[in-house]
């Protein structure tokens, strides 16, 4: 009787997964890694505890060793310079106060950045740069923010600097002979109209009060009454450039207008005051530039 023979299937052995190299071309068993990553996940904590401390206390002792490494290799921060305001100390003060850097910090904790921000967040000075000059000197180069208006917020005045922001602690009783402004976004938009005015100087010393209409657009009250309407902000110069010419020839603002209207290019119109009106009649004026 012929012999049965059985063919028994023997289980594969599974093979551990692995990845390979590039680099080398060998192979390394994910396992192995996640054995590692185990290890020094229990190295650290061992050590927190053998120090009596958490892992943000390791981190901050580790901070502690480098800031003393860079003491010994002489890269802490030796002297702090603010050249552009020697002529204002108690401001350069306040710099150095907001740069919150000391004398004997790591210079690599120094940003540049950083401290660029502190400093312009106090709204004192214009055009902040920071340099870092290696081994241990920091530079703080800024300008003092000049006042030049003062803007009506409804309730006070308040004093406005060069960049349209409002400068704190100062007061606006010291600075009377500014521009005086009002209306919502008067104080943005100061800066341009402020630049233009002085380019126009026979205008601006007429000007009482500049008023900002709907955020795009000024009107200007002048010392005798007269009410100039100025076109939109990308315009304003110009049409102040051409006021300024027709004033030099005919003195437009010291005649018996009530209203300057400089909206439409090309064109100025006039408005007569009620004495001009009721003296002459009713006048219809338009004068081509």
């Amino acid at each position: 009787m012929p012999k049965i023979e059985r063919n028994e299937t023997v289980p594969a052995r599974r093979v551990p997964a692995t990845i390979v190299d590039e680099a080398t071309g060998e192979e390394v068993r994910v396992s192995s890694i996640f054995f590692g990553v185990a290890m020094l996940i229990a190295i650290l904590v061992a050590t927190a505890a053998w120090m009596g401390g958490s892992l943000s206390q390791i981190g901050t002792r580790f901070g502690g060793f480098i800031d003393d490494t860079a003491r010994m290799a002489g890269l802490h921060v030796r002297d702090i310079r603010t050249p552009g305001l020697e002529a204002y100390p108690a401001l350069s003060e306040e710099v150095r106060a907001a740069a919150m850097i000391e004398p004997g910090e790591n210079m690599f904790r120094a940003d540049p950045y950083i401290i660029r921000h502190r400093v312009e967040a106090t709204q004192k000075v214009l055009n902040v740069r920071v340099h870092r000059l290696w081994p241990g000197q920091v530079l703080i180069l800024a300008e003092p923010s000049q006042p030049v208006a003062l803007w009506h917020d409804g309730r006070d005045w308040k004093v406005v600097d060069g960049l349209g922001r409002l400068l704190p602690d100062v007061a606006a009783e010291d600075h009377g002979g500014l521009l005086r402004l009002a209306g919502r976004d008067a104080a943005i938009a100061a800066p341009a109209l402020v630049e233009a005015l002085a380019n126009t100087p026979d205008l601006e010393s007429r000007v009482a009060v500049a008023t900002r209409v709907g955020e795009r657009r000024w009107d200007l009250r002048f010392v005798n009454g007269v009410t100039v309407r100025l076109p939109e902000d990308a315009d304003m110069p110009q049409a102040l450039q051409r006021l300024a010419r027709l004033q030099v020839r005919t003195a437009l603002t010291q005649r018996p207008v009530e209203m300057i209207d400089l909206r439409s290019a090309g064109r100025i119109y006039l408005k007569p005051s009620e004495e001009a009106a009721l003296s002459r009649g009713p006048i219809r004026a338009s004068e081509k530039t």
